[in-house]
């Protein structure tokens, strides 16, 4: 989820020497100078630039290449345009963020939601709202695929039926831009899985070996961070050894991981495409007494306490779901007046360590972090790079 503005870079060499050393510990009960990423500024975890390519190869193109006159908001204004939403879920706080950023976009354009569709990662949930979507006969769509291949023919119905699409974070199988739709916007997610992958790397003695709980279903963003995270490794890091298992159900990924890790006990570190997955990883090792770094996507309220308490979950690719929102909204309001707009439009991964958390939860969320979050950081004299 985002960029760490704020942060003052330490020398590239002191930097590297930080994040390349390789400890000879594999406990996540680090704290201090125990913690190879204790004083490791989190922006040094940044890739330089977007990693990844979009739909078709695309390059991704800033927010703000997307241009509204105001005359384009005044008759934006006048039109009084009608969006509909389909989501994945709305469980995780990455949809929540997502809907209201769209929404917040959508009001300075006298636009209106006309429902926002939950599937609970189910296709079939997922292809009959989008059914009933198009039965409201929104102006737009703004939507992210469960799966890319089982709901692209649903997908194609939306621009039969003479509805603007906007896709977050994956384009489904065969859709073609701008005919079938007019923008894909999403994180840099190799970016992001390149963050996790330079951040455990801190934490791997030289010959040592991870373990990558991957989403088998397929689905680009989660290919992508996988992507990206073992790019990295082969890159930079070619003396650890990846092991990899599959899980398909979100809510039985720790199972998935109990077992992956009672049969693979030399792994010393785990990485995981999201937030959900991370935490099941998490009670799956504590289930059996043990403790491993482990790095991930997203940046949640669980997430980021367990940071903040010297937990498991020691480096994070953050999203920014907000600002995604609002530039899928702005977006379809572009292309409902007519404008093309750019392909793909990323934004670039931002680092989250325990060390910026509060600045990188302000970032995220644009708000202040939780209440229990900063007291938590505060008890612990934790969440400071200066500590």
């Amino acid at each position: 989820m985002k960029r760490a503005r704020h942060l003052i870079a330490l020398p590239v060499a002191a930097c590297l020497a930080a994040l390349c050393s390789c400890s000879s510990s594999n406990s996540a009960g680090t704290t201090g100078q125990d913690d190879p990423l204790a004083k490791v500024n989190a922006a040094a975890l940044a890739p330089k630039g977007i990693v990844g390519r979009g739909p078709d190869g695309a390059e991704g193109r800033p927010a703000g290449s997307i241009v509204l006159t105001p005359g384009d908001i005044a008759k934006a204004r006048t039109a009084k345009f009608r969006v509909g939403i389909v989501m994945q879920t709305m469980n995780v706080e990455w949809s929540t963020e997502q809907v209201r950023g769209i929404t917040d976009e959508l009001r300075k354009y006298n636009a209106q939601v006309v429902g926002v569709v939950d599937p609970d990662y189910s296709v079939e949930k997922q292809v009959a709202g989008i059914q009933n979507m198009i039965q409201k006969a929104p102006d737009a769509i703004l939507s992210i695929p469960v799966d890319d291949t089982a709901t692209a023919a649903t997908y194609k119905q939306v621009a039969r039926a003479g509805i603007k699409l906007i896709l977050m974070d994956n384009v489904p199988k065969g859709m073609r831009y701008p005919t079938d739709y007019q923008a894909m916007v999403s994180s840099d997610n190799q970016g992001d899985g390149a963050v996790g992958a330079k951040a455990l790397a801190a934490y791997i003695p030289r010959g040592g070996a991870v373990g990558v709980l991957h989403f088998g279903v397929d689905f680009r963003v989660t290919e992508d961070r996988r992507a990206g995270f073992v790019d990295w490794m082969k890159a930079n890091r070619p003396d650890i050894k990846i092991k990899e298992v599959e899980f398909l159900d979100p809510a039985k990924a720790g199972d998935e991981a109990a077992n992956f890790l009672t049969a693979n006990p030399d792994v010393q570190g785990m990485f995981t495409e999201w937030e959900v997955p991370a935490t099941g990883i998490e009670s799956a090792l504590r289930a059996q007494g043990r403790s491993l770094p482990i790095t991930s996507v997203n940046i949640a309220s669980d997430v980021a306490l367990d940071m903040a308490n010297d937990g498991m979950i020691k480096a994070v690719g953050a999203q920014v779901p907000y600002d995604q929102g609002k530039a899928e909204a702005k977006a379809a309001i572009a292309s409902l007046l007519g404008k093309q707009v750019p392909q793909w439009i990323a934004f670039p991964a931002v680092p989250v360590t325990q060390n910026n958390v509060l600045d990188a939860w302000r970032q995220v969320y644009h708000g202040n972090p939780p209440a229990q979050l900063t007291e938590t950081c505060r008890k612990n004299h934790a969440c400071d790079s200066n500590r």
